[in-house]
């Protein structure tokens, strides 16, 4: 099964299928650790690390942390009806906010979708400066397909210099208009290389049965090895937007590769750290064991 086709600057057409088919390389593992009192920690060396993929201890070949490092950045911008007003504003505050301590040599994308419309606003490469003056031209609009979205989330990287990565995705968690369901975008997720972090804006209450707005989001960011940060109180975004930038400085990256031999399956990962603290990754990844 082949990638759907990424229409650059360009919208893709209304009720084209989505598919996605992510080869499965070196995976790269963020590693946040924090202690006690919740402080992010960044000065620890290789050996205080252990790594476990089926809970079977695998050695740790690639490891370093990603402070200096320069970041390419994915900004995923829900633009339908329901993000319209205030909730679009406060989005552009901390996407600026992002925008504003970046890195020399980082890098930043926008891609916006609503309306059965996903577009690319803003390539990597681009001058970031730009950002903002495309940020304040956008308006709420329409229908929201955000599984169909996640599901080609493999392409959202396409052009990017950087081996440091991360998606931003902005939204309520709506969706009105997908023709995927929330477990094939799980299912893509599950082999992004680059985590997701879901900003859960204001996600309303869902009628009758089924997951919650908030928690499908929760699993989304969590298949990719990210996190969700609910955003029950607009006014809180920008600040959340600078302590998950900060974050992202102060992260480790563990790098294993598949062996290609055996099943490819879904394998857990686990990350254990000598002394009291507290370790955060991602869960696992679909593919052999290394």
């Amino acid at each position: 099964m082949s990638s759907a086709v990424w229409a650059e600057e360009e919208d893709l057409p209304p009720g084209q299928a989505f598919t996605a088919n992510v080869e499965v390389g070196a995976i790269l593992v963020p590693v946040t650790v924090k202690d006690s009192k919740g402080r992010l920690i960044a000065n620890l060396e290789k050996d205080r690390f252990r790594l476990f993929v089926d809970g079977i201890e695998t050695p740790i070949r690639s490891f370093w942390r990603e402070g200096g490092l320069p970041l390419s950045l994915a900004v995923v911008l829900d633009t339908s009806g329901s993000m319209g007003g205030r909730r679009l504003t406060r989005a552009r505050e901390a996407i600026t906010e992002f925008l504003r301590q970046r890195g020399p040599k980082d890098e930043v994308c926008l891609i916006t979708f609503g309306a059965q419309e996903v577009k690319r606003r803003l390539k990597f490469g681009t001058d970031p400066g730009l950002l903002p003056r495309v940020l304040e031209s956008l308006r709420g609009f329409g229908t929201t397909s955000l599984y169909d979205v996640l599901t080609v989330a493999p392409q959202f990287m396409d052009g990017a210099g950087n081996v440091r990565r991360a998606v931003l995705l902005f939204t309520d968690g709506v969706d009105t208009a997908s023709q995927f369901t929330p477990e094939n975008a799980i299912g893509v997720l599950q082999g992004l290389n680059d985590p997701l972090y879901a900003f859960g804006i204001e996600p309303p209450p869902v009628e009758g049965e089924g997951d919650s707005y908030g928690t499908l989001l929760d699993r989304f960011s969590t298949a990719s090895g990210g996190r969700y940060l609910r955003v029950g109180n607009l006014s809180a975004l920008p600040e959340m937007a600078r302590v998950l930038r900060r974050e992202l400085t102060l992260r480790y990256i563990i790098a294993l590769t598949p062996s290609g031999v055996g099943s490819e399956k879904w394998r857990t990962i686990e990350v254990k750290v000598d002394g009291n603290y507290t370790v955060l990754t991602r869960h696992g990844y679909r593919g052999t064991l290394p």
